[in-house]
Protein backbone atom coordinates (compact mmCIF):
# COMPACT_ATOMS: atom_id res chain seq x y z
CA UNK A 1 0.00 0.00 0.00
CA UNK A 2 3.11 2.39 0.61
CA UNK A 3 4.81 1.40 -2.54
CA UNK A 4 1.46 2.46 -3.96
CA UNK A 5 1.04 5.48 -2.41
CA UNK A 6 3.91 6.69 -3.29
CA UNK A 7 4.11 6.04 -6.92
CA UNK A 8 0.82 7.74 -6.89
CA UNK A 9 2.18 10.85 -5.28
CA UNK A 10 4.65 10.66 -7.75
CA UNK A 11 2.61 10.69 -10.94
CA UNK A 12 0.75 13.48 -9.51
CA UNK A 13 3.79 15.72 -9.13
CA UNK A 14 4.97 15.19 -12.55
CA UNK A 15 1.25 16.00 -14.48
CA UNK A 16 2.39 19.60 -14.42
CA UNK A 17 5.98 19.48 -15.08
CA UNK A 18 4.51 17.31 -17.92
CA UNK A 19 2.00 20.18 -18.79
CA UNK A 20 4.15 22.41 -18.57
CA UNK A 21 6.62 20.04 -21.23
CA UNK A 22 4.02 19.91 -23.97
CA UNK A 23 4.53 21.96 -27.04
CA UNK A 24 2.14 24.92 -27.51
CA UNK A 25 4.11 26.00 -30.61
CA UNK A 26 5.68 28.29 -28.56
CA UNK A 27 9.24 27.84 -29.09
CA UNK A 28 9.47 27.57 -32.49
CA UNK A 29 7.40 31.20 -32.76
CA UNK A 30 9.67 32.28 -29.73
CA UNK A 31 12.87 31.66 -31.82
CA UNK A 32 11.42 32.56 -34.91
CA UNK A 33 10.17 35.65 -33.74
CA UNK A 34 14.02 36.58 -32.16
CA UNK A 35 15.12 36.37 -35.68
CA UNK A 36 12.39 38.72 -37.33
CA UNK A 37 13.24 40.86 -34.30
CA UNK A 38 17.02 41.45 -34.81
CA UNK A 39 16.58 41.34 -38.91
CA UNK A 40 13.98 44.52 -38.78
CA UNK A 41 16.30 46.46 -35.89
CA UNK A 42 19.43 45.77 -38.49
CA UNK A 43 17.56 47.04 -41.27
CA UNK A 44 16.30 49.69 -39.61
CA UNK A 45 12.67 48.99 -40.03
CA UNK A 46 10.42 50.43 -36.78
CA UNK A 47 7.50 49.32 -38.35
CA UNK A 48 8.65 45.41 -38.84
CA UNK A 49 10.20 45.88 -35.64
CA UNK A 50 6.93 46.82 -33.96
CA UNK A 51 4.97 44.26 -36.15
CA UNK A 52 6.52 41.43 -33.39
CA UNK A 53 4.74 43.24 -30.86
CA UNK A 54 0.92 42.98 -30.01
CA UNK A 55 -1.15 46.36 -30.48
CA UNK A 56 -1.41 46.57 -26.36
CA UNK A 57 2.36 45.71 -25.86
CA UNK A 58 4.14 47.52 -23.06
CA UNK A 59 7.68 48.08 -23.93
CA UNK A 60 9.98 49.09 -20.61
CA UNK A 61 13.62 50.34 -22.21
CA UNK A 62 16.21 51.48 -19.90
CA UNK A 63 16.51 55.32 -18.81
CA UNK A 64 13.06 55.71 -20.79
CA UNK A 65 9.02 56.23 -20.10
CA UNK A 66 7.04 52.96 -20.43
CA UNK A 67 5.89 52.51 -24.20
CA UNK A 68 2.01 51.26 -24.55
CA UNK A 69 0.73 51.09 -27.22
CA UNK A 70 1.79 50.29 -30.70
CA UNK A 71 1.97 53.73 -32.18
CA UNK A 72 4.63 54.67 -29.08
CA UNK A 73 6.27 51.53 -29.65
CA UNK A 74 6.74 52.15 -33.27
CA UNK A 75 7.92 56.03 -32.86
CA UNK A 76 10.17 55.06 -30.02
CA UNK A 77 11.84 51.70 -31.24
CA UNK A 78 12.63 54.09 -34.42
CA UNK A 79 13.99 56.65 -32.65
CA UNK A 80 15.93 54.07 -31.13
CA UNK A 81 17.46 52.52 -33.87
CA UNK A 82 17.96 55.72 -35.70
CA UNK A 83 20.00 57.20 -32.66
CA UNK A 84 22.30 53.91 -32.78
CA UNK A 85 23.34 54.37 -36.50
CA UNK A 86 23.19 51.56 -37.99
CA UNK A 87 24.44 49.11 -35.04
CA UNK A 88 23.73 45.44 -35.69
CA UNK A 89 22.14 43.51 -33.08
CA UNK A 90 22.22 39.60 -32.37
CA UNK A 91 19.41 37.92 -29.84
CA UNK A 92 20.17 34.71 -28.35
CA UNK A 93 16.92 33.65 -26.30
CA UNK A 94 17.93 31.05 -23.52
CA UNK A 95 15.21 29.67 -21.47
CA UNK A 96 11.71 29.26 -22.74
CA UNK A 97 9.07 28.93 -19.91
CA UNK A 98 5.32 27.96 -21.38
CA UNK A 99 2.36 29.68 -19.06
CA UNK A 100 -0.50 27.46 -20.25
CA UNK A 101 -1.33 27.15 -24.21
CA UNK A 102 -1.40 30.82 -24.87
CA UNK A 103 1.26 32.26 -23.13
CA UNK A 104 5.42 32.38 -22.42
CA UNK A 105 8.37 33.95 -20.95
CA UNK A 106 11.38 34.21 -22.59
CA UNK A 107 14.79 34.99 -21.15
CA UNK A 108 17.84 36.08 -23.47
CA UNK A 109 20.64 37.50 -24.02
CA UNK A 110 21.57 40.32 -26.69
CA UNK A 111 24.69 41.66 -28.41
CA UNK A 112 25.16 44.99 -30.32
CA UNK A 113 27.48 45.84 -32.43
CA UNK A 114 28.23 48.90 -34.04
CA UNK A 115 28.40 50.10 -37.87
CA UNK A 116 32.18 50.22 -37.26
CA UNK A 117 32.35 46.79 -35.84
CA UNK A 118 33.12 47.98 -32.19
CA UNK A 119 31.23 46.18 -29.56
CA UNK A 120 28.42 49.06 -29.00
CA UNK A 121 26.54 46.70 -26.08
CA UNK A 122 25.36 43.46 -24.02
CA UNK A 123 22.74 42.55 -21.93
CA UNK A 124 19.93 40.63 -20.85
CA UNK A 125 16.27 40.74 -21.37
CA UNK A 126 12.30 38.79 -20.48
CA UNK A 127 9.39 39.10 -22.63
CA UNK A 128 6.15 37.55 -22.59
CA UNK A 129 4.28 36.18 -25.63
CA UNK A 130 0.88 35.87 -25.86
CA UNK A 131 -0.73 34.08 -28.83
CA UNK A 132 -3.23 36.96 -30.76
CA UNK A 133 -5.24 35.89 -33.52
CA UNK A 134 -3.16 32.64 -34.22
CA UNK A 135 0.16 34.25 -33.70
CA UNK A 136 2.94 34.57 -30.96
CA UNK A 137 3.41 38.61 -30.12
CA UNK A 138 5.28 40.32 -27.33
CA UNK A 139 3.05 41.84 -24.92
CA UNK A 140 5.72 42.88 -22.39
CA UNK A 141 8.93 43.71 -23.09
CA UNK A 142 12.32 44.89 -20.76
CA UNK A 143 15.96 44.52 -21.22
CA UNK A 144 19.15 45.93 -19.79
CA UNK A 145 22.41 46.37 -20.23
CA UNK A 146 25.20 44.40 -18.38
CA UNK A 147 27.63 46.49 -19.12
Amino acid sequence: MLKAGLILCATLLALPAAALAQDSGAEAAINEGAVAWAAAWNSGDGAALTAQYSDDAIVLAPGAEALMGAEAIQAGLQAAIDGAGGSQMAITPGEIIPVGDDHAIEVGTFVETGADGSHADHGKYVAVWAKVDGSWKIVRDIWNSSM
